[in-house]
């Protein structure tokens, strides 16, 4: 007999695999109409990448001695200006000539992929020489986000394809293991998962998986460690098996290394029904990971690549909060009403080098999806101190976020904020979700629970459609 209560959870028990159906297609889609390089520091973590196909794990630069930065270099006389470093890091040179041929693309809204030479750019092969490119923002992220592109690199090598088809494989290579990653994080969410699917499959995370980005992985991971969670806290099983605690540490060891701000997330194993010494080995274990990664990769992390002309300095900018630390605490409560907009429309989907916006009808529809599927997931029964616990440690995350931002990627003594983007709030999601969520059905709302349930499932149709149309009419 049909009945709305057994619709609703039939579907809410099924969207893992109805994420399986959209994000499959909608990935390689995606993956395959993005010009190369259309995406935030694309070309350097596809040269990070290359270095892990070659085993460079910890990246090593080579400084050019024979030229070195001096006064005579300088834009000004200002003391306080930091020159990126002379040198590089060692990668294919074909991967800079063909970035040199798509980078006209990226913030010009007029040139279309017509207008570029891309018979060139089938031409470009690997083994044509090596050169010393500095790209030390990515030179610091870890080689295990970069594993699948990496292989996609090493199969491109010797199946001696072009460059530009080892981009697109590798794109796929990295999206198909995300997708993979977060078919399990929705398997295992029963409270959560509502909320995950509804942003797993937003432009700015679809984007990403079809990138060669780190952040996809990041992401994957953030969302599969909730799911963990979400099970082993709220799931049926009294008796949770070992292994799903040694999936958790592993998940936010990685999460840690691969964005230290988010370190934050292994506090979390103090909420979960463990033992204390699993508590101790489950916060110490992440924190272990990241001092390791930092001693070992430190000479990255010390490379200076940033303009000068950004006016970024690290040391004073430091120094600056030390010595005036409420102004830079009174930075949080100065909310500029254009820039959190912007900091939304980047979590839903600014696509490309956040230069590709959607229609602003889609924006307005997607905080309403989400709305809605706020609604229909809202729960509070379980363990309370837990779910107090996952906010205070996204807000905490939060300020971490924003304040490393602002140490490493705004001028010097800015009156504001800056360097935040939509998409550092998406590993973040998850934690917020789960504290919000529940399973609980009433029956007197079944019905309008399952309808809205279907619109929230039919919603990445549109979502579809939408970056399909936009991608499209900007790049061809």
């Amino acid at each position: 007999m049909f009945t709305f209560n057994a619709f609703y959870n039939i579907l809410r028990e099924r969207l893992h695999y109805i994420y399986l159906l959209y994000a499959v297609p909608l990935v390689i889609t995606i993956a395959m109409i993005t010009p190369a390089f259309q995406s935030p520091d694309e070309p350097n973590h596809f040269a990070r990448a290359e270095q892990v196909s070659r085993l460079e794990l910890v990246p090593e630069f080579v400084y050019d001695k024979a030229h070195p930065v001096t006064a005579a270099d300088s834009i000004s006389k200002d003391p306080t200006l930091v020159y990126p470093d002379r040198g590089g890091f060692r990668v294919d040179k074909g991967i800079y000539q063909l970035d040199g041929i798509y980078k006209p693309l990226a913030r010009h809204d007029s040139i279309k992929l017509a207008t570029l030479k891309i018979g060139s750019a089938k031409k470009i092969r690997w083994h044509t020489g090596t050169i010393y490119f500095n790209f030390g923002n990515t030179a610091i992220y870890p080689p295990v986000v970069y594993l699948m592109q990496a292989l996609g690199i090493s199969v491109g090598k010797l199946l001696h394809l072009s460059i530009l088809n080892t981009l697109y494989l590798s794109r796929i290579l990295n999206g198909l293991l995300c997708v993979a990653l977060c078919f399990f994080a929705l398997m295992l969410a029963k409270q959560s998962n509502i909320l995950l699917f509804i942003v797993l499959l937003f432009p700015m995370t679809v984007s990403l998986f079809a990138s060669v980005s780190q952040d996809a992985v990041l992401i994957s991971c953030c969302f599969l460690l909730v799911g963990f969670i979400d099970d082993f806290s709220f799931g049926d099983k009294k008796h949770q098996p070992q292994w799903k605690l040694y999936a958790m540490v592993i998940l936010v060891s990685i999460i840690g290394i691969a964005k230290p701000p988010y370190i934050i997330f292994a506090f979390l194993f103090l909420f979960l029904k463990l033992t204390p010494k699993q508590k101790a080995v489950g916060i110490i274990t992440p924190f272990a990971v990241l001092v390791l990664w930092l001693m070992v990769n430190h000479g990255s992390f010390m490379i200076k690549f940033a303009p000068a002309e950004m006016r970024l300095n690290s040391k004073l900018q430091v120094l600056y909060i030390l010595h005036h630390p409420f102004r830079f605490i009174g930075m949080f409560f100065n909310f500029d009403k254009i820039a959190l907009q912007n900091t939304a429309d980047m979590f839903v989907g600014i696509l490309a080098w956040l230069d590709v916006p959607l229609p602003d009808i889609y924006y307005r529809n997607a905080y309403i999806c989400l709305v809605l599927g706020i609604i229909i997931s809202l729960g509070f029964k379980g363990s309370a101190r837990l779910r107090i616990a996952l906010l205070v440690c996204s807000i905490i995350t939060i300020v971490a976020v924003i304040s490393a931002q602002y140490i490493t990627w705004t001028a010097l003594e800015s009156p504001t904020l800056g360097g935040m983007q939509g998409r550092y709030l998406i590993p973040i999601f998850p934690l917020i979700a789960l504290a919000l969520c529940g399973y609980s059905l009433n029956n007197r709302f079944a019905g309008l629970k399952a309808v809205v349930l279907c619109i929230v499932s039919l919603f990445p149709a549109y979502s579809a459609i939408i970056m399909i149309q936009v991608i499209s009419s900007r790049y061809y």
